[in-house]
Order: structure tokens, then C-alpha cells, then sequence
């Protein structure tokens, strides 16, 4: 249900920042990191530059990847798996991994 409500308050910031609801649901799945959703909106929203919004995106995903590293000996992945694994990496999952970790 919270990701419904994410998703609407993502749709309606991209409708008030300019952006067409095509366009908002094309920037939604093509970026599975909600931080860098709203900080694309928010730039380009606030007038900046694609340039200025693809460079702190890109910032926003390298921070995913580094939980993915950090999640790679929780996980015990290998192969495929661990690609895939680490491509849906958010600190949502790497927070209830690492809580996890001591329980086995």
C-alpha cells in the first residue's frame, strides 16, 4: 500500500513539475531508485539542466550499488543471481538484510 502512495505523490510531483503523465510513467520505469525519481523531477521541475539531473542520479545509483557490495557476503550470491541481485538493491532491502544478518 505505501508503494501505491509513493507512486501518487511521484506521479503529482512530475505533473507539477511539467512533466506529462507519459512521460512521469516512462521516468518511473526506467529508474527503479525512487531517490533518483524525485530528484530528476525535482531538478528539471526547478528549471536545472538534463546534464545537472543525470549526474545526480548517477550519483543516487552509484550509492545502490555500494549496498549491493555491502549485501554480497549477507547474500551468499553468485553467478546471475548476484547481478541481478544487486540491480534491485535499494537501502530499504540492504536495512532489513543487515537487521537479518545475526538470525540466520
Amino acid at each position: 500500500m505505501q508503494q501505491g502512495f509513493y507512486g501518487i505523490s511521484f506521479g503529482a510531483l512530475a505533473v507539477t513539475s511539467g512533466f506529462s503523465f507519459a512521460q512521469a510513467q516512462v521516468l518511473s520505469l526506467g529508474l527503479f531508485s525512487g531517490a533518483s525519481q524525485f530528484a530528476v523531477v525535482g531538478i528539471m521541475g526547478a528549471g536545472g539542466g538534463a546534464l545537472a539531473a543525470i549526474a545526480t542520479s548517477s550519483l543516487l545509483g552509484i550509492r545502490n550499488g555500494l549496498y549491493a557490495l555491502s549485501l554480497a557476503r549477507v547474500l551468499k550470491l553468485s553467478g546471475i543471481k548476484k547481478v541481478f541481485a544487486s540491480h534491485i538493491t535499494i537501502d530499504e532491502s540492504t536495512g532489513v538484510s543487515i537487521s537479518q544478518e545475526g538470525r540466520g
